[in-house]
């Protein structure tokens, strides 16, 4: 049965489990190792290029998934899009998470305290790096 790598900068949340089972198909999701995670959450905006800096998380993909596997990516968008092309060149599936925003004003003496609730919606995939 396919798994699910995570390689975002969140814990799954109940809701995308249920719904990575129902509708990827999976029967596991796989987060990133602690050290792992750390590189992909911190990716410095210094860089000219982030596809050496990405490379640990290349390395553990390449050491753990296999055809057939899925992985979601999310987080800074040359990272996500140099693992997308690696993704898509080892026919791995590549999807990220849709989500509703919901917002809540409260209008108070000091003003206005905004508060934002993201609500996992589905997961969509990719579109072909290659396509036009």
């Amino acid at each position: 049965m396919p798994r699910l790598f995570n390689v975002t900068n969140h814990s799954v949340t109940d809701d995308q489990r249920a719904d990575a089972i129902a509708s990827l198909g999976v029967g596991d999701v796989v987060d990133m190792p602690p050290d792992i995670a750390r590189c992909w959450g911190t990716v410095p905006p210094e860089l000219d290029s982030v596809c050496g800096y990405v490379q640990p998380v290349i390395d553990w993909l390449s050491s753990q998934a296999t055809k057939g596997d899925v992985v979601w990516v999310q987080g800074e968008w040359g990272a996500v899009i140099t693992v997308v092309a690696w993704c898509e060149a080892r026919d791995l599936r590549a999807v990220y998470a849709t989500t509703k925003r919901e917002a809540t004003e409260i209008h108070g003496e000091n003003g206005v305290q905004m508060t934002h609730v993201f609500r996992h919606v589905r997961f969509r995939d990719f579109p072909k790096l290659g396509a036009r």
